[in-house]
């Protein structure tokens, strides 16, 4: 039995016994082909899961993490990843059971984006033709922080030395997993620590998880915010007001002729006292009337649509010049043709000089000598003649409609040219008429800015009318912001951690004194900084890293994480409560010296060391019974009942991934 922890054990069998915050009923894997291997959890309670070496035991840290959305699946190479198709997690939850599915990547990939999520349930978990992408893994994320309970939150770096950071469902899953390389490290304490930023996150986050960080204190920030932009506003008020004039009035003066120069007050107003001035201003101020005048038009949309226009109108008239071109081009090609068909006819009638048709066309017709090449009879050169002239008749035919055409297209030039020339104008005028609305403009920007002037002036006027009221809104606005800061005060904050570690600390202390440490007797304590335990010896602080033998760094890892624990499940606070410890022993029980996990193989000091660690575990989760579950992957197997009765499965001759499952898919 662990010594010296009755007097914080009531508060904890005193809190809800019948919530559960995230516990693990069964891990359910499928193969490829669709069988399915169950390993079940007890709810709140000690789980032990005893086996040789290469079973499986070391990937189940691994399974359920990248169920609860890690990104990457961290499962090794090897049996596991070859022949499982799809992780699957049965968890138990405050309002009754969820499970989550991922499927294993792809080989040579390192994820896989397919998640399957369930609500309720009888618990044996969906058959493996169910499961099928139903969420994405950032969903699944943000599905598993809401299911824990975590609450907006944002921790803010000081002097902004980095971006804020908050806390989520993946920093709350740091607390609860030692795998077999954190167990026994002198260098790290909490998983993943040694990662890339991960340690920076752990101390950015555990605040949070601790209580120590209001859970309104976004809210709280957001009305700090707010109620020091009014405390700035009615400051500013005041200094207004007490800044407003003197006897003299100059500044109702240079607004009343600034009135003047811009056309808001009549030329020939007269004001001899400050009471007739303000008078003035206030008509100005509520006048409806000057506030219409200022709306100007924008003369801008109709000189645009006329430039539209202008550009339609070259274009029609590139057209119409275009057409004009083609025409002109063909009358050209026309009287050309005509010119040359008269010459031929021309040459053509000599024919009629002969006489007869009956003429050798071998022989000249005038002297009788022989051709070389035959000519044509007389028959067939009045042929041609009669087929030119029809062509020619033809030519002469078109013509007249030609130049209609032509005359035409002119016309339809000089309407065009007419349009242009319209358009431009228009283009010319409102150019001017815009330069004018634009001066209008300027001076309507004047006159709204001296309105806003004079508003502002009879403001604080009236500011100074109220001062004893105005001073009472200021003192109100200053005690709120004070509270504010008070209650997100930074060093009130760091007293809160202090304190909630100090009680930790105890926690630790108390843990030690069933175990042969190092340092027994010295008061423990978690360093948040450093991320480490530390014990105050007589000598000085002694931190983790200082001390020796394996025994001590997995001794300390233990007592440390179910000290936490019980502060998490004390405070209910939003981690799942499940802690999960792979390979405690391995300081005294390495897994060369197994013999079917029989402890006799062992010195009776080491025997007496890992007997005394298990039995801690165990006290400490039957003292916060049903809050929280333990679950512990090793090769001992201690020959007691109690120890016998945490056991869920042994795995000699039996594996996470069973025999049948590797035949050759």
């Amino acid at each position: 039995m662990v010594r010296g922890r009755g007097h914080h054990t009531d508060n904890i069998r005193g809190m809800g016994r019948t919530s559960v915050s995230m516990q693990i009923e069964k891990i359910i894997l499928y193969s490829h082909r669709g069988e399915s291997r169950e390993v079940a959890f007890k709810i709140g309670g000690l789980n032990i899961l005893t086996g040789a070496s290469k079973t499986g035991k070391s990937a189940i840290i691994d399974i359920i993490d990248y169920c609860l959305g890690r990104g990457e699946c961290h499962v090794a190479d090897g049996v596991i990843r070859k022949y499982v198709g799809w992780y699957g997690l049965m968890l138990r939850v405050a309002d009754g059971r969820v499970f989550i599915a991922r499927r294993n990547p792809a080989i040579g990939e390192k994820s896989s984006g397919d998640v399957y999520l369930e609500r309720g349930g009888s618990g044996d978990g969906p058959a493996f033709a169910a499961l099928v992408k139903n969420m994405t893994v950032s969903a699944l994320e943000k599905f598993v922080g809401a299911t824990l309970g975590i609450s907006e939150n944002k921790h803010q770096p000081q002097a902004f030395t980095r971006e804020p950071l908050e806390a989520n469902a993946r920093h709350a899953l740091l607390f609860c997993f030692q795998d077999q390389n954190d167990i026994d490290s002198k260098i790290r304490l909490f998983h993943r620590q040694g990662e890339d930023f991960m340690s920076q996150a752990i101390k950015d986050t555990l605040p949070y998880f601790l209580g120590a960080i209001d859970e309104e204190r976004l809210l709280k920030q957001s009305q700090l915010e707010q109620a020091a932009k009014a405390l700035r506003q009615l400051e500013r008020q005041k200094r207004d007001a007490e800044a407003v004039d003197d006897s003299n009035f100059p500044r109702a003066r240079v607004l009343f002729e600034e009135g003047k120069q811009t056309g808001l007050i009549d030329e020939r107003a007269q004001a001899t006292s400050y009471e007739a001035l303000l008078e003035i201003l206030q008509a100005v101020a509520h006048d409806d009337r000057v506030r219409d005048d200022l709306i100007v038009g924008d003369g801008e949309d109709t000189l645009a649509a006329l430039r539209l226009e202008r550009q339609g109108l070259r274009g029609e008239l590139e057209r119409v010049n275009a057409d004009i071109r083609s025409a002109r081009l063909f009358s050209s090609e026309t009287t050309g043709y005509e010119r040359e068909a008269k010459e031929q006819r021309a040459r053509l009638s000599s024919v009629g000089l002969l006489q007869g048709d009956g003429a050798s066309v071998a022989h000249c017709p005038l002297c009788e000598t022989p051709l070389v090449s035959p000519m044509p009879t007389i028959v067939e050169i009045n042929e041609s003649l009669s087929e030119l002239g029809q062509q020619l008749e033809a030519v002469q035919a078109e013509n007249p409609r030609l130049q209609a055409r032509l005359a035409s297209l002119q016309a339809e030039q000089g309407a065009v040219d007419a349009k242009l020339r319209e358009n431009q104008e228009l283009i010319k005028e409102r150019v001017r008429e815009n330069e004018i609305l634009k001066g209008q403009q300027d001076g309507f920007v004047l006159r709204a800015r001296t309105i806003g002037k004079i508003v502002q002036y009879l403001e604080t006027a009236s500011h100074r009318k109220a001062g004893s009221s105005l001073d009472r809104q200021i003192d109100a606005a200053r005690a709120r912001v004070a509270a504010l800061e008070a209650e997100l005060d930074l060093e009130t904050v760091k007293e809160r951690i202090d304190g909630y570690l100090n009680i930790i600390g105890r926690y630790m202390t108390d843990y030690s004194s069933a175990l042969d440490l190092e340092h027994v007797g010295s008061q423990l304590r978690l360093d948040i900084r450093n991320l480490t335990v530390v014990a105050d010896t007589l000598d000085g602080p002694v931190p983790l890293y200082r001390m020796g033998s394996g025994e001590n760094w997995v001794g300390y890892h233990v007592l440390a994480h179910l000290a936490l624990h019980k502060w998490f499940r004390q405070k209910e606070r939003p981690v799942p409560a499940f802690l999960l410890f792979d390979q405690p022993s391995q300081a005294h029980y390495p897994a060369e010296r197994d013999a079917e996990g029989s402890l006799s193989v062992l010195a009776d000091e080491d025997q007496a060391a890992v007997h005394k660690l298990f039995k801690l575990i165990a006290d400490t989760c039957a003292e916060l019974s049903p809050s929280l579950q333990v679950i512990v992957m090793d090769h001992a197997d201690i020959n007691a009942d109690w120890f016998k009765s945490a056991v869920v499965e042994r795995w000699r001759g039996r594996k996470l991934i069973p025999e049948e499952w590797q035949r050759e898919l």
